[in-house]
């Protein structure tokens, strides 16, 4: 038995010698990487490789992202083009190792450049400091503008971004931009419009080109170069005149009105005139107005402006493409029940009608011949009131005749469904369309012109809401289904809480075309 322990205490003693020996293995810092040389924005893998079992790792990547890590075996990314050192520090309890490898890594250009650049204005005086500002992606470090104008005057520069004084003319713009491994070039042609400091050309805005009587426009003097003073002069407006740089202006009477503004400084003046600038609808009784000049702010008398309602990733579009110059266009194109986008209108006491009397005004454009396409709908579809009842108004293209259908529907009386089979209007042209309900009977205007009518159907009462432009719905709220989705474009959309005449509608087309 003695000789068993004493067999085992030698073994065991070897063993304890043998651990001292590895603790005493030099501690000796090394590592590698999957790659040494990237191009910019690349990753660089890195692996530790110290002998003598370190157990902490301190690393620091010149130029990288990160800069500094403790990890084992960190990845790296390299943003800029250029050559880096790496180094590590290996630890084990109070023994360190650092091992510096400089120029370890190459970063390298891209082999391709896309030039582009951007001024912070197109049009200056030549009092005017003008930046031009590098947006080439690719890495150049490299730059050489070229700005001549149509009278051979050159402006050359090698910075980045080079803010620039230009004599008055009209400029080209040409930035070569390059790295030591590729380069390229961009031509703007008539980028850059410069004027004498003491010229002044006349040019102004409108809050909107679209008003109603008693509405207020604001105007705004655009105008290019050294405008000092300004002469408005607004046909049928109040006030008629105004020397204010920004007047804001009341029209009272329906039309379309001239705009005239003078601009000047003590050296030259100039002078804009626009016919037919601002457009003016009824007033009377109006509910909301909608240009569509780029949003759906409401222009009408009580500030509803129309809300989004999307699904998926279809939404509303704006163009210019209107039935008139400076009108707006709201384009529609939702693709099914999954994918939608058209506008609700905020629910307000102005929008419940019940039984009286009510138009609906609009552009519309479309080429569809295949689809039923809702314009609008107001008050209660199917399924959308506890007793189940409809007490609704909606317009709609059909594919088929009858191809238009303006309706006032109230469920278990006879509806005042008004249609129009004489042709189709989905031929990618615009219309307008006058919807008008008087005292039971309901009268369609294409155009200025009556083309349906349906009489003496009695009084319906609708709902004030919900309201949709560009889509129909059936269900109630909580379980609210989509359908006949508008694929075109609207233009001044108007509602009034009253029946048009004959006369009013086709002066109201009149204006408006």
């Amino acid at each position: 038995m003695k000789k068993i322990i004493y067999g085992l205490l030698i073994v065991l003693a070897g063993g304890l010698y043998a651990c001292k020996d590895e603790e005493r293995e030099p501690l000796e810092a090394d590592f590698s990487s999957d790659v040494q040389t990237v191009v910019v924005e690349g990753r660089i893998a890195f692996m530790d490789k110290s002998s003598g079992l370190p157990v902490r790792w301190n690393w620091y990547f010149e130029g990288g992202e990160p800069a500094a890590s403790e990890l084992f075996s960190p990845e790296v990314t390299y943003r800029m083009p250029g050559t880096y050192a790496v180094k590590l520090v290996v630890g084990r309890g109070p023994e360190e190792a650092v091992v510096e490898k400089t120029e370890y890594v190459t970063i390298e250009y891209p082999g391709e450049i896309t030039v582009n650049f951007e001024a912070d204005r197109l049009q200056a005086t030549d009092a005017d400091l003008i930046t031009l500002t590098d947006k080439s992606t690719g890495f150049p470090n490299a730059w050489a503008w070229e700005l001549v104008s149509r009278t051979g005057e050159k402006v050359t520069s090698t910075e980045q971004n080079p803010a620039v004084r230009l004599a008055p003319g009209v400029y080209t713009v040409t930035l070569t931009a390059s790295n030591p491994k590729s380069s390229g070039s961009l031509t703007e042609t008539d980028y850059l419009t410069v004027i004498d400091r003491n010229a002044v050309t006349a040019a102004f805005t409108a809050s909107t080109r679209l008003t109603y009587e008693g509405g207020t426009v604001t105007f705004a003097d655009a105008s290019i170069g050294n405008s000092m003073r300004q002469r408005w002069t607004f046909e049928d407006g109040t006030p008629a005149v105004s020397s204010e740089k920004n007047p804001a202006v009341t029209y009272t009477a329906a039309g379309k009105y001239k705009v005239t503004l003078v601009a000047s400084n003590n050296e030259n003046s100039s002078v804009k005139e626009t016919e037919g600038y601002i457009v003016v609808v009824p007033g009377q009784s109006l509910v909301v107005l909608y240009p569509f000049a780029g949003n759906a702010d409401d222009a009408g008398p009580n500030g509803l402006d129309a809300v989004p309602v999307t699904r998926g990733a279809s939404a509303v579009a704006f163009g210019a493409d209107a039935p008139r110059e400076g009108a707006g266009e709201v384009i529609f194109n939702s693709k099914n029940k999954d994918d939608y986008a058209f506008f609700e209108v905020p629910a307000n006491p102005a929008l419940r009608f019940g039984s009286s009397d009510f138009t609906v005004a609009f552009w519309a454009k479309t080429s569809d011949t295949r689809n039923t396409q809702g314009v609008y709908q107001q008050g209660s579809g199917p399924a959308a009131r506890p007793d189940n009842a409809n007490r609704q108004s909606w317009f709609r293209f059909q594919p088929a005749k009858p191809f238009f259908r303006f309706v006032i529907e109230y469920t278990g009386k006879s509806g005042n469904w008004t249609d129009y089979s004489a042709k189709t209007l989905a031929d990618e042209e615009w219309h307008y369309y006058v919807c008008v309900h008087a005292s039971g009977s309901t009268y369609v205007y294409v155009d200025g012109v009556k083309a349906a009518e349906a009489l003496n159907k009695g009084l319906k009462e609708i709902d004030g809401a919900p309201y949709y432009i560009g889509a129909m719905y059936r269900g109630d709220e909580a379980g609210r289904s989509f359908e006949n989705f508008l694929h075109g474009s609207l233009s001044d959309y108007a509602l009034y809480r009253r029946a048009l005449t004959a006369v009013e509608a086709n002066a109201l087309y009149e204006v408006l075309k």
